[in-house]
Parts: C-alpha cells; structure tokens; sequence
C-alpha cells in the first residue's frame, strides 16, 4: 500500500509540473499574440545616406544612422540614432501612412521636394517589408520653435 501511495505522489508531483507547463506556454503564447495583434513590434532599419539629410529640427551628415519605433499607437515614436545606438539624434512623434503605389518595396526613405542646395527633408520611412510608414511632423517642430521664439 506504501508503494502505491508513493507511485501516485510522483503522479500528481509530474501532473503539476505539466500543468504548470502548458499554463506558462498558454500565458506566453497569449501575450506575443496580444503583442502582435497591437501591431507593437518594433521595427529597426540601418538606413545608408549618401548624402546629408534632415529630420524635424536636424540636418545629419552621410551616414549609417538606425531608425527604429520607439512606441507604436496610432501616432508612434520614432528614435534616429546613430549605427551603434549611442547617440539619439532624434526622437519624434510621426503619423502612420499607406506606402504610396508604385514606391519599390526595397525603398524605405521617401524625400520631401526642398530648395536647391538644402539638405533633402524626409518626409517618411518605411521599414523594410512593411506597406505602413511613418510621416514625420515638420509641423510640430516649426510650432515649438515659434513658441519659444515668442
């Protein structure tokens, strides 16, 4: 009698660890699905520039700069740093946008059309793959700049 009260301790001691198994599996699957659902996985593009360029408030130079949403909503947070993420050269809310048709999917940096000589401002970017982009707000920008001038 002692051997099977033993056996079913080890029964219930493994019947435990399974359940506490798949109740860990159902809650991590649960929360990459929710995770995904909201559409807030990150994005992270090395973007080359031949040339210099400007952001909402910043000209940089050619380079290997790092674009990645910061929050995702329906306005996210885009971080510009540099190639090993140690300086941030920008951090600004964008408004999300259809990839216009016709732009190739291996194109992720669309330009605004600017003067003559000036550094082309980039209107949006599009991560690699994806046919939602990000518009930057020269707005908000030019709005804070004039209330502080004030």
């Amino acid at each position: 009698m002692v051997a099977m009260s033993h056996t079913n301790k080890e029964e219930d001691v493994m019947l435990k660890s399974k359940l506490v198994l798949a109740s860990c599996v159902a809650i991590v699957t649960g929360l990459l699905a929710a995770h995904t659902a909201s559409g807030s996985i990150p994005h992270t593009n090395y973007l080359t520039f031949s040339g210099p360029f400007a952001l909402p408030g910043v000209t940089l130079p050619a380079g290997t700069y790092v674009f990645d949403v910061m929050y995702s909503g329906s306005e996210d947070v885009i971080r510009v740093s540099n190639r090993k993420g140690g300086h941030v050269y920008l951090t600004a809310f964008t408004r999300r946008v259809q990839r216009p048709r016709g732009l190739r999917a291996d194109r992720q940096i669309v330009f605004n059309e600017t003067r003559a000589g000036a550094a082309p401002t980039v209107k949006a970017w599009f991560p690699i793959g994806q046919a939602i982009g990000h518009e930057f707000r020269y707005d908000t920008v030019a709005r804070q700049v004039a209330d502080a001038t004030k």
